[in-house]
C-alpha cells in the first residue's frame, strides 16, 4: 500500500476514464526540478488484483507540440484526410 501512495505524490491535477479492465489517467505533477509534466498511464487489468502499466510523460516545454500533433491528427481523421504527412 505505501508504494502505491508514494506513486501518487505531486499531483496536481488528474483525470481519469476507462472500463473495468483498462483505465487512462491523465495527471499533471511537479518534477523536483520545479517544472510541470504530464504523465499519461494506461492500466490493462492482467487477472483479478494484477495490473500492467504503461505510461508517457511529457514535460511543459513539449506540450504544446504534443497538442498540435494531436489536433492535426484527429482532425485529419475526422475528415477523412487520413495519410503521412512526413
Amino acid at each position: 500500500m505505501e508504494k502505491q501512495r508514494t506513486k501518487l505524490t505531486g499531483i496536481l491535477d488528474t483525470e481519469m476514464f476507462g472500463n473495468d479492465k483498462t483505465q487512462y489517467y491523465f495527471d499533471i505533477k511537479k518534477a523536483k526540478s520545479d517544472k510541470h509534466y504530464l504523465r499519461i498511464t494506461r492500466r490493462d487489468q492482467q487477472e483479478p488484483e494484477r495490473f500492467r502499466r504503461t505510461e508517457i510523460i511529457l514535460f511543459e516545454d513539449d506540450l504544446g507540440f504534443f497538442v498540435e500533433a494531436v489536433s492535426m491528427l484527429l482532425g485529419r481523421f475526422s475528415s477523412g484526410n487520413m495519410g503521412a504527412s512526413c
